[in-house]
């Protein structure tokens, strides 16, 4: 939630409102802030990303998992598999497509997934090794804050 939504709006939203009254000529500038936004969300999804495999990594367990039932399987949207374990006991979340769920799996079929027991990190198939986000979330929060203080700083050389 603060990586996607409170740090880009913030940095965005702020100069905007400031706290006190500034006429709207000034306020044109808040575009400069732009940038921060899109970094702020983009650093958001690969955290996500990066929380996903350390939960998968330390917790995941391998197991043969039953298809029960795939949703959107004749239309255009992402395929998700529904599975259950050999004891009847269902993965959560769903399967998805890219993750194992592809054209070729139906229902009834067993699949070797990797899932994580306490439901919070997507299941993944087969072909899933862990990756390294070190290096793209340190660019991304430099560049976060590079962006941010060059367009405060701009921010407010136009209010003096």
């Amino acid at each position: 939630m603060l990586g996607w939504f409170l740090i880009p709006f913030a940095s965005f939203a702020v100069p905007i409102f400031w706290i006190r009254r500034a006429p709207y000529s000034r306020r044109k500038l808040a575009w400069q802030l732009l940038l921060p936004l899109v970094i702020g969300s983009v650093l958001g999804f690969v955290a996500q990303g990066a929380g996903e495999d350390s939960a998968l990594k330390e917790r995941g367990r391998w197991v043969d998992a039953k298809v029960v039932a795939v949703e959107n399987d004749h239309s255009n949207k992402t395929r998700q598999c529904t599975l259950r374990k050999p004891n009847g006991q269902e993965v959560a979340p769903e399967l998805k497509e890219g993750d194992g769920c592809e054209d070729g799996v139906g229902r009834g079929e067993v699949v070797r997934v990797r899932y994580d027991p306490e439901g919070l990190a997507s299941p993944e198939g087969k072909s899933w090794k862990p990756g390294s986000y070190g290096v793209a979330i340190a660019v991304l929060g430099t560049v976060f804050v590079g962006f941010g203080m060059w367009g405060s700083m701009r921010m407010s050389r136009q209010d003096q």
